[in-house]
């Protein structure tokens, strides 16, 4: 019995490794380009997999992949930039933003129908924020700012549009372990819970359940968006 079962689990082993060499394989095949990117418009949204210490915690309280954006601006030159919130908000250039995603995967949506005008206000908007301090406690508010934040601000602000959906942490799936050790490294420094007004973690936690944000997932999954380019795979498209 007991060699039936050694056998069993060498197969099992071998399985496993012969999948995730050809997951590796696959990967590095299909792993998104600068090059390889259909024609950007200015106003375009990308979304990629980060690979910050904050992204899994993100991608399972939205039960997404999607844990960043940017918007996409073509430069008089003809180069494309993200601007985007990372430690500050900034410019990034479309072939240093695509290396930086995880797994090489990339999404690219459009907002159907967006004019040339719309386009340049939200940009236009997006700058206003440069420099500005990256929103580690996801707050309302333009003192810092979160990556799709700063979406959600450009386009309301830019072209009178609201993009995505503003929700109650309490309604994301923020019960888990990724989420509750990310809270419990920051509470004590938010802006709700610093300085006495929370005296615990979980007095803390209970506060935070009501404070809205706007996720990557749900401007990504926002229906008047279409689908420019995506190499995550048919699950997540």
């Amino acid at each position: 019995m007991f060699k039936t079962l050694y056998k069993n689990s060498l197969r099992l082993l071998a399985l496993l490794a012969v999948f995730a060499v050809l997951l590796i394989g696959w990967l590095k095949v299909t792993a998104a380009t600068a090059e390889g990117l259909p024609k950007l418009r200015t106003g375009d949204l990308v979304f990629q997999t980060s690979r910050s210490n904050q992204s899994i915690a993100i991608m399972l309280a939205s039960k997404s992949l999607y844990s960043h954006t940017g918007i996409v601006e073509v430069l008089p030159s003809g180069k494309a930039v993200v601007l985007e919130a990372i430690a500050t908000v900034r410019e990034t250039p479309i072939a240093d933003w695509v290396a930086r995603g995880g797994g090489g995967r990339l999404l690219i949506k459009r907002l159907d129908g967006l004019t040339d005008t719309q386009a340049k206000a939200i940009v236009t908007v997006a700058r206003q924020h440069f420099g500005k301090p990256y929103d580690m406690f996801f707050q309302d508010g333009d003192d810092a700012i979160y990556c799709s934040e700063l979406a959600y601000l450009a386009f309301d602000a830019g072209a009178g549009l609201t993009i995505g959906k503003s929700q109650r942490v309490a309604e994301l799936d923020i019960d888990n372990i990724a989420a509750r050790k990310l809270i419990a490294a920051r509470w004590q420094k938010h802006p709700s819970c610093a300085d006495g007004r929370a005296k615990s973690f979980e007095a803390c936690y209970a506060k935070l359940l009501e404070q809205k944000l706007v996720t990557p997932a749900s401007i990504a999954e926002d229906g008047r968006f279409i689908t420019v380019f995506s190499n995550y795979g048919i699950v997540v498209d």
